[in-house]
Formats: C-alpha cells, sequence, structure tokens
C-alpha cells in the first residue's frame, strides 16, 4: 500500500502550522502526543539541546528543511540527532533517528531499526551549498507493519519494516550532537510528531 505523504493528516497539518507559527512552540498534532515545531531558521551548533520529548513513540515523523552553508574537509558533521540514552552509538535508543552530512556532501542516516542500534543509510542525493532542502524521517502504522522511511524533497530514498518498534522517552533532540562537528548551517521548519500506543 502506497501512502500519499502530501494528502496524509501529518503532511497537511505540518504545513499549517508552519504557516501560523513563528516560535518554538509544542506541536497539537494528528498525531496525539508530545510535539515540537521549530519555525524559524536555526544556526546548527555543536551540543545544542534544542529540546527534550517526553517520549517518541512507535509511529513518528520527524521532518526538517536544511540549508548547508559551507562543506568542510570533515568526515561525518552532525546535523540533528535524538536520542533516548543521552549517547552517540551504537545501542539501541541511542540513535532514534539522527542526522550527519559526509565530506563526500551526502546524508548519513541512523536510527534504531529491527533491534540494531545503528541502521545506517547512506543516501546518494549530492546537496548544494545555500539550498534548502527537505527531510522526513517516519515510521508509521500501514497494514499492521510499522514502517521505517527516509525521503529528501519528497522522494523515497528508503523504506523498510521495523519489526520491532519501541517506544522511547525522554528523548533528547540536539541539533548538532555533542559527539560530532555541527554542520555549517541553518535548519528550519523543524517538526517531530508522535503518538504514544
Amino acid at each position: 500500500m502506497e501512502i500519499n505523504m502530501k494528502s496524509s493528516p501529518i503532511y497537511m497539518l505540518f504545513f499549517f502550522l508552519l504557516s501560523v507559527m513563528s516560535q518554538e512552540t509544542p506541536a497539537a498534532a494528528s498525531l496525539p502526543g508530545p510535539g515540537f515545531v521549530k519555525a524559524k531558521p536555526f544556526a546548527l551548533t555543536k551540543n545544542n539541546l534544542v529540546t527534550e520529548l517526553p517520549f517518541l513513540g512507535k509511529e513518528y515523523q520527524l521532518t526538517f528543511e536544511l540549508k548547508v552553508t559551507k562543506f568542510g574537509a570533515v568526515d561525518t558533521r552532525s546535523v540533528i540527532h535524538l536520542s533516548a540514552t543521552g549517547a552517540d552509538c551504537c545501542n539501541v535508543g541511542d540513535r532514534v533517528p539522527a542526522v550527519w552530512i559526509t565530506k563526500d556532501k551526502k546524508f548519513h542516516i541512523a536510527a534504531t531499526v529491527n533491534g540494531i542500534g545503528n541502521y545506517y543509510q547512506d543516501v546518494p542525493t549530492v546537496l548544494e551549498e545555500n539550498k534548502w532542502i527537505l527531510v522526513e524521517i517516519s515510521q508509521t502504522l500501514v497494514d499492521g507493519k510499522y514502517i521505517y522511511e527516509i525521503l529528501v524533497n519528497e522522494e523515497s530514498v528508503h523504506k523498510i519494516e521495523n519489526t520491532t518498534p519501541q517506544v522511547w522517552g525522554p528523548v533528547k533532540v540536539f541539533a548538532a550532537d555533542d559527539w560530532y562537528p555541527s554542520v555549517e548551517g541553518q535548519i528550519k521548519n523543524l517538526m517531530i510528531e508522535t503518538k504514544n500506543e
């Protein structure tokens, strides 16, 4: 079964909230649970704790736009990192999920999927400096299965069933984390939605 994100209540709510919000605020979302929205652009900095969610449920959606202003020679630079353990890697709950940029100007995205604490994908999309790019990472219940999916500019680049979904909490949201240099750039329209089963 294909899911049209543009017609989903989450997607429509996301853009409605962006149109009426300019400050960070808890999200009142279609997924009943804690949420977070920060629409205004902000610079990525090392060890920047943006918020702490009381939990991240088996269903969630993390969406943001990223603009890299300068690529560096360092192999991996942090964009955003959600952690239920407060640790970097590689136990379950360390990355729920997390996003980096490689020196090859590509996304490296990791999450806890199927009992693997560092289940990762290197996304083939090559990034450009000073150009906004939309990233969506979600886990949704579809026909009784939890589907973990990564979209870049609304194009699905990875999808897999997560047979061991969990509820995490509390979850710290870093943009960027403390374990890697931060990307030189900005995030805007950051939105996290979830619900507790």
